[in-house]
């Protein structure tokens, strides 16, 4: 752990120790505290098990002690201190207070009051908030083997936090080596990010605040293909040759990728539509680009 866990006494729903986890749904909250929140079962244990080094804190109520006592074990194992809390102060841990304007990180409606509504089953954990870091991507980048297959995932203004989190869980099914998001990315810390990995966060190399231009400049000196999706591209995903080492650049929910980056990328293809859908959601045409690279690598192709 790089450092102490918050001490503040846990006695009501509205302390102040549960007030600032709460607040953790906000990105200003996450960025000030140096903290973000994990919830479920699941994701904890993730958390515990690949990346126990950024665990500050367990909460579980009774009943999930008893039902997933391995993540004591865990947090014990990795010296995370672990609290037992009752149902209504876990909900309030729990309970969305992002301020308006934080787009995807939590509505708050007239009342002030998080519409949000997450069950977290028992569990929920606080851990400590890696830095957005431009250099850490490029590090990450110059990381990876030097030959043979490599898959990395960029992610450029993906906004939807929900987005991102299921992005992260694919990319992680897929095999993929590495994840980058660029700086106008959603954060892939935030709650809803976090439960839409399923984990998948703590399984793979993730890094933030990198620059588009940059990481396509890198993956060319690391002969790693960028590789884009196009309505209009020439060759078609199924039949193109797909090359061993590969960067998908995967763009904006509504827009797609820029003119420059699409452009930029050596290698589009298009994803053949054989209904009336005029398109794909960015997770639908990232998934079937992922499990296609990976087929192709498992056939030997």
């Amino acid at each position: 752990m790089n450092e102490r866990p918050d001490r503040s006494p846990l006695s009501s729903p509205r302390s102040e120790r549960v007030r600032k986890v709460a607040a953790l749904a906000g990105r200003s909250a996450r960025r000030k505290q140096g903290r973000f929140r994990i919830e479920g079962p699941q994701s904890v244990r993730s958390l515990l098990t690949h990346r126990p080094e950024l665990a500050l804190e367990v909460f579980l109520t009774e009943r999930a002690a008893g039902d997933h006592a391995e993540l004591a074990a865990l947090a014990g194992g990795a010296g995370v201190p672990t609290r037992l809390v009752d149902e209504q102060i876990l909900r309030a841990l729990v309970r969305d207070t992002a301020v308006a304007g934080s787009a995807g990180e939590g509505a708050v409606d007239a009342s002030g009051a998080s519409g949000a509504l997450v069950s977290p089953q028992g569990v929920v954990a606080v851990g400590s908030l890696p830095a957005e870091d431009p250099a850490a991507a490029a590090g990450a980048l110059d990381a990876l083997a030097s030959d043979g297959a490599v898959t990395v995932v960029v992610l450029h203004e993906v906004r939807d936090p929900g987005n991102v989190g299921a992005l992260l869980r694919t990319a992680d099914a897929a095999g993929a080596d590495l994840v980058l998001l660029t700086r106008t990315s959603a954060d892939p810390y935030a709650p809803k990010a976090v439960r839409a990995a399923a984990g998948s966060l703590f399984h793979l190399p993730v890094l933030t605040g990198a620059e588009i231009q940059d990481v396509l400049e890198q993956l060319a000196v690391l002969s790693i293909t960028a590789a884009a999706t196009s309505g209009y591209a020439d060759s078609e995903l199924f039949t193109v040759e797909l090359p061993a080492r590969i960067a998908w650049i995967l763009g904006n929910e509504a827009r797609g990728l820029d003119e420059v980056t699409l452009g930029s990328a050596p290698l589009t293809v298009r994803i053949p539509l054989a209904g009336h859908a005029e398109s794909l959601n960015v997770h639908t045409a990232a998934t079937v680009c992922l499990f296609e690279t990976l087929r192709r690598r498992q056939a030997g192709a």
